[in-house]
């Protein structure tokens, strides 16, 4: 195994590109591997042999339509560039180059191209094709029903059912929505029950099934946890059909999965497959409430280092889900997809009570339950793991096992949610701004801007639906990994959209009690527009001390318009440090600042405008005294952020600074008055997407 895992690492240093290329490429991709939404179109193809990740934009809504109507491999004649996927820059952020490369996708390829279709060469590209087509018939039936006829029974994610997912993943039963054992075991039920009517033999039943699987995983997408179910009901109907013993199954996928995909168990996906799947089948606990509770136990540790949170309901939702959704809700869809358009009128009923299904779920997912536990270390998780295999076979011993449990857990929550170090954290928001100051013992959480997005008028064929931003991914992720699901104070320097554009998404993702802008900018449609709620909004100038408040406010001056020249300019001292955040105010701004409090000087100022030469006036950094300057700006930005002339002038005064564009995610991490500097990224990673000027 382990030189599985050495081979496999050699060949992603091999195939992973150093840096980007532009030219044009041509790529062949099946028909089944298509996602369109909106203007964006995304597929795994393959490029000299090699698996790449494309990404197409479409020019035109003709260019969509032909997409979508695909039913045959393509060639793809791609102009654009190829680059290495990226890291998650962000610490706690969701790895999508790491799960790519478990797939065996180490490179992409952007841009616009044209297509012509190919024919399938083999059986392999035909059970595409056919998946394809199947795909394709699914769409002629009503929401929801089209999407969960795709995700049930092609594994295949639609945006219409996104607002579903989220509940589901809320609550827990998320695993209900991903093709897995649940969904192997109905299928080859409903299959012997087909061949039993048929009058056939046992043994040739099981046959057929172990001839079958193979073509499910196919038709199915062969996702993780399927991929487990399938190898191991394939090993116990062999095992059945030659009178071995089957308790090896589990044991026996295992190793085939890893020597497959040696980074199975790196998955949150592959742990909680295999994790329950050994938790089903050594439980010995009989009562089934206990029991519920003491499967699910096995699971919550890998959940909570990717997912960080979990609900009370989970253990109650799944005991009634499971088997609504085994006995009821699966085999209606797969009745439906299968003779729906021969029978109008079922199309109508299991859409309708679909609905009921996805309303009621939605509705129960807005229910107080969730518990925002943080983050645990994955040594502790292996440790509470193993704590819960063994309570799980010791049903006498189950109120000393959960005792113990129960303390172990209690201590992580407390180390978590009440922390003896504070921080100041500059997330990598992109081309925008967003810092989270968190003080010790998470007494306040103040974020300083949320990010945001610039959007543009669209047709509307062009426009992506259910579309996360990047806020979700970031910020929001990282706060919820820290156990944080409130905002004391939510700062808006000013009303760009790069920096409160994301504010509804924080709002509705976590508690804000109190909103500060600077005076004027609370009546500006452009900021009411974002509050999905109502909250406090406090507008502010540099006349207003708030109490509790651990910053200063030098800036605005008097009411305006939130505009660059308004920002909203925070001081304060944090970990013995001196920080200063400038929003976008421009020079004069800047200059007027010290000229009016002329004692303010700053260890680490946060550059304004991301490093424009709009800003960074060379008197005001002067003045300041920085030992470290921050540059929030995104990567490949059509601005050129940070300019030219603004590193010189750091330069020229001797002030070394940090860029999210190469070292991701920066935090100063301090205890007392004494810290330090902790980033994502060492700076190297990315330093092919930055200008040699911005180098460091």
């Amino acid at each position: 195994m382990g030189g599985r895992c050495w081979l496999q690492i050699q060949h992603q240093q091999k195939q992973t590109l150093a840096t980007e290329k532009t030219g044009t490429y041509q790529v062949t991709v099946l028909p089944d591997q298509w996602r369109v939404n909106g203007n964006f179109a995304q597929a795994t193809g393959k490029y000299q042999n090699q698996k790449v990740l494309v990404q197409l934009f479409l020019t035109s809504q003709q260019q969509q339509r032909e997409l979508m109507a695909v039913t045959q491999p393509v060639c793809l004649q791609i102009h654009g560039k190829i680059s290495p996927l990226l890291p998650a820059t962000n610490q706690n952020q969701f790895d999508y180059r790491f799960y790519k490369q478990q797939l065996g996708i180490y490179n992409q390829i952007k841009g616009q191209g044209s297509l012509r279709l190919l024919p399938g060469q083999t059986l392999l590209d035909q059970l595409h094709c056919l998946r394809a087509r199947i795909s394709h018939r699914f769409t002629n039936f009503p929401q929801p029903l089209a999407s969960y006829c795709q995700r049930l029974l092609l594994g295949q994610s639609d945006p219409e059912l996104a607002t579903t997912i989220g509940a589901a993943r809320e609550l827990g039963v998320i695993h209900l929505f991903c093709l897995s054992g649940l969904h192997a075991f109905v299928f080859v039920g409903l299959l012997e029950f087909v061949l039993r009517q048929l009058h056939l033999t046992q043994e040739t039943i099981t046959l057929v099934a172990i001839l079958a699987l193979p073509f499910l995983w196919i038709l199915g997408g062969g996702a993780v946890s399927l991929t487990r179910a399938i190898l191991m009901l394939e090993l116990q109907l062999i095992a059945k059909a030659l009178g071995k013993n089957q308790q090896v199954a589990w044991n026996a996928s295992l190793i085939i999965h890893s020597l497959i995909m040696p980074g199975v168990l790196l998955s949150l996906g592959g742990q909680l497959s295999y994790l329950l799947a050994l938790a089903i089948g050594r439980c010995r606990i009989t009562h089934p409430g206990l029991r519920a509770i003491a499967i699910q136990l096995v699971g919550l540790p890998a959940l909570l280092v990717s997912a960080y949170q979990f609900h009370f309901l989970t253990v109650l939702l799944n005991w009634l889900l499971i088997p609504l959704f085994g006995s009821f809700i699966l085999p209606a869809v797969i009745v439906t997809a299968g003779f729906g358009q021969s029978l109008p009128i079922l199309i109508s009923i299991t859409n309708q009570l679909l609905l009921i299904f996805q309303n009621t779920l939605i509705q129960i997912a807005t229910w107080p339950g969730n518990v925002y536990f943080g983050k645990i270390s994955p040594l502790i998780a292996v440790g509470l793991t193993v704590m819960a295999l063994v309570l799980i076979e010791k049903e006498s011993h189950f109120r000393r096992y959960w005792s113990l449990l129960g303390s172990v857990y209690l201590i992580c929550f407390c180390f978590i949610h009440f922390p003896l170090s504070g921080e100041v954290t500059f997330v990598d928001i992109g081309q925008g701004d967003c810092a989270i100051i968190r003080t010790p013992f998470n007494r306040q959480v103040i974020m300083i801007d949320t990010g945001g997005q610039l959007t543009f008028r669209q047709p509307a064929w062009a426009k992506r639906i259910n579309m996360n931003d990047r806020a979700t991914s970031t910020s929001i992720n990282y706060l919820k990994s820290k156990g944080i699901h409130r905002i004391d104070y939510l700062c808006l320097s000013h009303s760009d959209a790069d920096h409160i554009g994301f504010t509804s998404t924080v709002m509705k993702n976590l508690q804000v009690k109190t909103i500060l802008v600077p005076a004027g900018m609370e009546k500006m449609p452009k900021f009411t527009k974002r509050l999905p709620k109502k909250v406090a909004v406090v507008p502010v100038t540099d006349q207003q001390h708030l109490e509790g408040f651990p910053l200063l406010i030098l800036h605005p001056f008097k009411t305006g318009q939130g505009k660059n020249e308004d920002s909203m300019v925070l001081w304060g001292e944090l970990g013995g440090k001196k920080f200063i955040f400038s929003g976008d105010l421009d020079r004069a701004g800047e200059r007027a600042v010290i000229k009016k409090y002329p004692p303010v000087q700053a260890d680490i100022v946060k550059l304004g405008h991301h490093g424009s030469k709009t800003a960074s006036d060379p008197q005001y950094l002067s003045h300041l005294h920085p030992q470290l300057a921050i540059i929030s700006a995104g990567r490949q930005n059509r601005y050129g952020h940070p300019n030219q002339e603004t590193i010189q002038t750091l330069k020229r005064i001797g002030c070394p600074f940090m860029s999210t564009q190469n070292r991701g995610m920066i935090t100063y991490q301090y205890w007392g008055k004494r810290g330090s500097i902790i980033t994502k990224l060492k700076g190297s990673e990315l330093k092919w997407m930055l200008p040699l000027y911005a180098r460091n």
